[in-house]
């Protein structure tokens, strides 16, 4: 599966601070649901394999590795949907706060996120 991920360039899309290590993610289709499908890696292990998006959210728990200097959120196109490019809506949760992320991936690139620790 990494061989996949590396033949494509990482698209830093959104760095997120968040204030906990653990927060949940929810990935939606963006505007039409046209048969997205997506595989998404958390630091290159895969997390969500090859799941079709759209309106209900495809839900994730992610706990940050305090060891790694840069976690990485990486959403993976499968296809691209009848409607190019694959285009998904993260978003993440922490306690009460929320954020929204657009994410497109192409056969080109890959949409990144990097959710980091906020220093206390």
């Amino acid at each position: 599966h990494s061989s996949k991920l590396e033949k494509r360039t990482k698209q830093l899309i959104k760095l997120i601070e968040v204030p906990e290590a653990e927060f949940k993610v929810d990935l939606y289709d963006n505007g039409q649901v046209d048969g997205d499908t997506i595989s998404l890696f958390f630091n290159g292990k895969l997390m969500v394999s090859s799941k079709r998006l759209s309106t209900s959210p495809i839900s994730l728990k992610i706990k940050l590795d305090p060891a790694i200097a840069e976690n990485e959120l990486v959403m993976y196109a499968e296809n691209l949907g009848s409607i190019p490019p694959n285009t998904a809506l993260m978003v993440v949760t922490v306690g009460d706060k929320r954020y929204e992320v657009n994410i497109t991936s192409t056969e080109q690139t890959n949409g990144t996120v990097r959710p980091n620790l906020q220093e206390e």
